[in-house]
């Protein structure tokens, strides 16, 4: 059984020296609100609790970041050709943005979403923020979440 969102954030709290990972400050609500507001979109529950707990962070490995909302909204300004639809966004990137992730939420229900990385080609990686922050924080981004990748692409799921 994969972490909650609420074990992720109490294992980032307990261990972010450790870690490697430098907290931002919480979004308030009110930056959530507006994130929100721009972006068309409302985030999913496991979103907020995190954002609400920190508005992202940077890892010294690889340079991995979960991207502050408001760098979220500025990036949504330029044409990308790395998301699937107009409303999905990169939520976490390496390398000062050689890769990144991205989210597409189903508009009728925030809670339904997945989160998927777009190279060549599409691969869902997961519907759990949890889950990949999980497999971040247990292998980096290459024992981690580009091996998750490569045992996807290979499942042909």
């Amino acid at each position: 059984m994969h972490p909650t969102i609420t074990d992720i954030i109490a294992r980032i709290k307990a261990n972010s020296d450790e870690l490697g990972i430098t907290l931002f400050a919480p979004a308030s609500s009110k930056e959530i609100a507006h994130f929100e507001n721009a972006m068309h979109v409302k985030l999913p529950d496991d979103y907020v609790e995190f954002y609400s707990f920190a508005n992202g962070f940077e890892s010294e490995e690889n340079i991995f970041r979960i991207i502050p909302l408001d760098e979220i909204i500025d990036n949504s300004k330029e044409v990308n050709t790395y998301t699937v639809h107009p409303t999905d966004f990169h939520f976490a990137e390496y390398m000062i943005y050689c890769d990144s992730w991205a989210i597409n939420i189903n508009p009728a229900n925030k809670n339904d979403y997945s989160i998927y990385n777009k190279v060549k080609n599409v691969i869902t990686l997961t519907n759990s923020f949890a889950e990949f922050l999980d497999t971040f924080l247990n292998g980096d981004v290459f024992d981690g979440l580009y091996e998750w990748r490569k045992r996807i692409e290979a499942s042909g799921k």
